[in-house]
């Protein structure tokens, strides 16, 4: 499903089963893997990979447990960074640039590094609220 006036950039895959709501862009040459699910309003920038199968096609049972990640409202994701199966970006999260998330974003919250961690609020003035 893909909501009004998403912007996806060149090069970029969105696989199957993937919903984008409305107003979200994704940049160029980004990987947005199956059964993920973005809301409005996100930003993805260029080259962020997304993965959806821990078991990277080794066994049956992977089947049932695919999942990719979830994107809530306003999330901002920086450039090259990776994104682990089934985690949740909180709402206006913003992931800094080349950050590995490996757990659930907090909504509200910067993160940042190899594993991402939290390391402040995203200021006021950038939430979409006070847009």
């Amino acid at each position: 499903m893909l909501g009004e006036r998403v912007v996806v950039g060149r090069g970029t895959c969105v696989e199957n089963d993937t919903s984008i709501g409305d107003f979200s862009k994704i940049q160029s040459n980004a990987y947005i893997t199956a059964y993920m699910t973005i809301e409005d309003h996100v930003f993805v920038a260029p080259c962020v990979q997304t993965t959806n199968d821990n078991f990277m096609g080794r066994t049956e049972k992977r089947h049932a447990l695919i999942k990719g990640a979830t994107i809530r409202r306003g999330a901002r994701i920086g450039g090259g960074v990776v994104l682990c199966p089934g985690i949740e970006i909180g709402a206006e999260a913003f992931i800094a640039a080349g950050a590995v998330v490996t757990r659930d974003a907090p909504a509200g919250k910067v993160l940042m590094g190899v594993p991402a961690r939290v390391v402040r609020d995203v200021p006021a003035e950038e939430l979409l609220e006070n847009q």
